[in-house]
């Protein structure tokens, strides 16, 4: 009776820890994504040129590409929920500092600061998540982080367009935002997660030891990105309506909230990298097949949702594949560099499309879409027979068990 006692209330504060954590990402992903363009129409009033409006919103990415290697020490130093708090704190701070200060270099800095500063709850958060799931529903609980996580992204943009850019107004909001997603942290700090401490991983060595883990968050980082800046101005090239052009991209986005959720959960049921290929392979055909369902708005809907929600599933399949070979410090360091090659992604993947459509015309940007999701399946064949990360011990800290949810069979080094 005891056994059964204590097992029911480490579940209870598992998911009092899960809603908590999830709770907090929606808001701050509100915050993040509605700052970001309040940035860009913000320096546009003031008449900066749109290669600076550039720079100023690729330093905060910058940032947090260069501090997420080193979230998991601050997280040895500090503790997991103290590193998410001071991390948001920060970033609250750069925030409420921009209407203070009129330079374009002033706020390069603050924004490359409020980037170092939000790489801590960003990796924390996504590490403690996949300490408190269990191997047989890791593949759901990461989804539904997604789908709060990419909820709280498309919120941003509405939330802005209510309250407007002008005056103090939506810059409060969005830092009470940045606090308010502090209290739910605050309530569970007790169940912080100590990390064992494991052998140092440096990203390379994880890097190689999943490539095909790092190729799905690149993936899902470059789709995403790139389809946010560049979905409506496709849409106005071919012909569309403005209109229309924007519900196709809020339709896409409704992709990336909704199908991580059943995917996860097969990914529970047959493994990640089965459901991997899965969306691999849809997110090669559906740029392919939204060429050819143009004509067919009803159809072209729906090929954009099914192909969105794959793209972006694979990032929520990337960190469920971590979190079933990696503990301790070294989850810490993994979920870094997965943060890191997504951020890659995120800042590379916009030019080169840009760049694509200029020479090549609109639908350059399902050409390149289709050659990156191809290019990934490459990586996902060509390391298909490895069962494990290939890694000595001292390198990579796998799980003493094999895991069936990952869709392989542990065997020793």
């Amino acid at each position: 009776m005891s056994g059964d006692s204590e097992e029911t209330s480490q579940a209870g504060n598992s998911t009092l820890v899960l809603v908590a954590l999830f709770s907090s990402v929606l808001v701050v992903g509100v915050a993040f994504a509605g700052i970001v363009p309040w940035i860009s129409l913000a320096l546009e009033r003031r008449g900066v040129d749109p290669t600076t409006i550039g720079i100023v919103a690729a330093a905060s990415p910058v940032g947090i590409m260069i501090m997420a290697p080193f979230v998991g020490r601050v997280m040895q130093a500090l503790g997991t929920a103290n590193a998410i708090m001071l991390g948001a704190g920060i970033a609250s701070v750069t925030i409420l500092l921009l209407p203070v200060f009129d330079g374009t270099l002033q706020w390069i800095a603050l924004r490359f600061i409020g980037g170092l500063a939000s790489a801590l709850p960003w990796v924390a958060t996504e590490t403690w998540i996949n300490t408190v799931a269990s191997s047989r529903s890791r593949g759901r609980v990461v989804a539904v982080y997604v789908a709060f996580l990419s909820l709280g992204y498309s919120g941003g943009p509405l939330v802005l367009s209510l309250v407007g850019i002008e005056g103090w107004r939506p810059i409060l909001l969005f830092v009470a935002l940045e606090l308010l997603a502090i209290i739910p942290t605050f309530a569970i700090r007790h169940y912080s997660p100590r990390l064992e401490v494991e052998a140092r991983l440096p990203i390379v060595s994880a890097i190689l030891a999943m490539p095909a883990v790092f190729a799905a968050a690149y993936v899902a980082g470059m789709v995403d990105t790139g389809f946010l800046a560049f979905l409506p101005i496709w849409g106005l090239r071919i012909g569309l309506e403005h209109g229309y052009a924007l519900l196709l991209l809020t339709v896409f986005i409704a992709g990336n909230v909704v199908l991580p959720l059943p995917a996860g959960w097969l990914a529970d049921r047959v493994g990640t990298r089965p459901v991997m290929a899965l969306c691999g392979v849809i997110s090669i055909l559906g740029p392919l097949a939204v060429v050819y369902a143009v004509s067919w708005p009803v159809l072209l809907g729906i090929v954009l949702f099914i192909w969105g929600g794959a793209a972006f599933s694979l990032y929520s399949l990337a960190m469920t594949d971590i979190g079933h070979y990696c503990r301790g410090t070294q989850l810490a360091a993994a979920s870094g560099a997965l943060v890191v090659v997504y951020t890659i992604s995120n800042i590379a993947g916009p030019p080169v499309i840009g760049a694509a459509m200029e020479a090549w015309g609109p639908h350059a940007l399902m050409a390149v879409s289709a050659g990156v999701a191809a290019l990934f399946m490459g990586v996902l064949a060509l390391t298909a027979r490895s069962a494990a990360p290939e890694l000595p011990p001292e390198d990579m800290a796998l799980s003493d068990e094999a895991d069936p949810a990952s869709g392989h069979e542990r065997r020793e080094p």
